[in-house]
């Protein structure tokens, strides 16, 4: 939907380019389309995903401005999505966009009026001191498509007239003036980044240095503000570095005596893990059983579980191993291997390749063989996380 239309008394290529031109007289990025629009932007994105509706003059506004050829005259329709400026400064950011635009459409017009090639009245905006131009004054219109710029975008604008002199510097055509006496206001994004400092440290070092940034042009107050959000960020960031580091060696030393404290005597562990077992102790894991994670690295009949709860393994064939010499850890691991995956596809119901489960098995050690010990146990789990009920036939 149109937030401003203007017909000019111009066909349509030079038409686009005396608008093309007011807009980047008024600071905006201009680049034309396959289509024969002009998409227009201005602002920074980054500062104002960082302060939102509070980005100020630095707030990104991007609309598009389509041209229809009618009969001698063209149509331009500026157009603008509310959607883009709510999601980046939520609604008060959609409305300033939308004024932006309308104003933009308004300074466009004023300015093509005094060219004389505006037809109609010119469409309201926000209220502008803007110096009454001299009704004997000309002003050159790009002549031929996209003149110069190309596909690449529009030249500078040439300096305004001599009749605009009483524009005072640095001011944008349409920009209310500065209030006599009153002093630079202090920059919101300094603010805010002195704030995030404490509460997110890194969204304090972004935030003040697009602040810098800010009042470096702008000329407001809050250099320090900002800095101190860097500062902040900078400090908060390295002590929560250094409390994840002490945290962590906190809990690698309690795991490190937790497992040092632990018996060395139960008689199976998870997989890839070995421990010998107590000559005298007996422990069976029929198939169809079920295991937490095993944290302690000790199975024991306080890991068994009912499936029925959540769990991570679950036994799905045993073996019994021939008697002899002990063959090794190598050896036992590729006939484990070899063993449970001929029976996974079966237990599963589809074939291996094709599961997202996966297997891994408990063999004897060379102490446990010793005492007796010949059983594999084939263990099933889901790599995802814990299962619930038993994964049998489940097609998984």
């Amino acid at each position: 939907m149109a937030t401003a239309e203007l017909r000019l008394l111009l066909p349509l290529d030079r038409a686009r380019d005396a608008v093309a031109s007011t807009l980047v007289e008024q600071g905006f990025s201009v680049q034309p389309t396959a289509s024969g629009s002009l998409d227009v932007t201005r602002g920074s994105l980054g500062t104002t995903i960082v302060a939102g509706a509070f980005a100020g003059q630095d707030m990104h506004v991007r609309f598009d401005v389509h041209f229809t050829e009618d009969a001698g005259s063209t149509l331009a329709a500026f157009e603008h999505s509310t959607v883009g400026g709510f999601f980046k400064g939520g609604a008060v950011g959609a409305a300033k966009a939308g004024d932006v635009v309308r104003e933009a459409a308004h300074l466009s017009g004023v300015r093509l009026a005094q060219q004389g090639v505006l037809q109609g009245a010119v469409p309201d905006g926000a209220p502008a001191p803007s110096p009454t131009p001299d009704a004997d004054a000309t002003y050159a219109i790009p002549a031929g498509p996209f003149a110069e710029g190309g596909a690449q975008g529009y030249p500078a604008p040439t300096a305004p007239p001599a009749d605009y002199a009483a524009v005072p510097p640095g001011v944008r055509y349409g920009a209310p003036a500065p209030v006599p006496g009153a002093g630079p206001r202090t920059n919101t994004v300094a603010i805010i980044a002195l704030v995030l400092g404490f509460v997110v440290p890194i969204g304090g070092i972004v935030a003040g240095s697009v602040a810098l940034a800010q009042v470096k042009r702008t000329g407001e107050k809050g250099r320090g503000l900002a800095i101190g959000g860097i500062v902040v960020g900078a400090v908060m960031s390295v002590l929560s570095i250094l409390g994840a580091i002490a945290l962590f060696a906190l809990f690698a030393f309690g795991a490190a005596s937790s497992s040092g404290a632990g018996s060395p005597m139960d008689p199976f562990v998870p997989p890839s893990e070995q421990a010998p077992a107590e000559p005298d102790e007996s422990f069976a894991l029929p198939v169809g059983s079920c295991l937490d994670d095993v944290a302690s690295g000790f199975i024991t009949s306080d890991n068994v579980l009912d499936c029925a709860q959540p769990h991570t393994y679950e036994v799905f064939q045993s073996f019994l191993l021939d008697d002899g010499v002990f063959p090794g850890d190598a050896a036992l691991q590729t006939e484990a291997l070899d063993r449970c995956g001929a029976q996974f596809d079966a237990f599963v119901g589809i074939a291996y390749a094709d599961s997202t489960l996966d297997y891994s098995y408990v063999s004897p050690t060379e102490q446990t063989w010793a005492q007796g010990d010949r059983e594999l146990l084939c263990l099933i789990f889901d790599p995802a996380g814990e299962t619930t009920g038993s994964l049998a036939a489940s097609q998984r």
